[in-house]
C-alpha cells in the first residue's frame, strides 16, 4: 500500500471552498506528530484533524519556515493516497 501525502489545508468558512494548501514533506510526518496528536488507532493519520490556528502556523513554519498564512480559515492536516 502506498503511503498517504499529507496537506495542511486551510477551507474559507463562509464558502467551505479550500483556499489554501502546503504539502508536508513525507520525511516531516514524524515531526508533525509533535505539533498535534494523531488518534491512537489513526497513528499514519489517515484521518482528518482540525488544527488551532497556533498549530497551522507552528507546522507551515516548520515545513517551510517562515510561511505567512492566509487570516481567517479553518485549518485541517489531510491526507490523501
Amino acid at each position: 500500500m502506498r503511503a498517504a501525502q499529507h496537506w495542511l489545508v486551510g477551507y474559507d468558512p463562509r464558502t467551505e471552498l479550500e483556499s489554501f494548501e502546503l504539502p508536508i514533506p513525507r520525511e516531516m510526518f514524524r515531526v508533525i506528530g509533535t505539533v498535534i496528536r494523531f488518534d491512537d488507532d489513526d497513528p499514519d493519520a489517515i484521518g482528518s484533524y482540525e488544527l488551532t490556528s497556533v498549530q497551522a502556523r507552528r507546522i507551515a513554519s516548520l515545513v517551510r519556515g517562515e510561511c505567512l498564512l492566509p487570516p481567517g480559515l479553518d485549518f485541517f492536516l489531510e491526507a490523501h493516497r
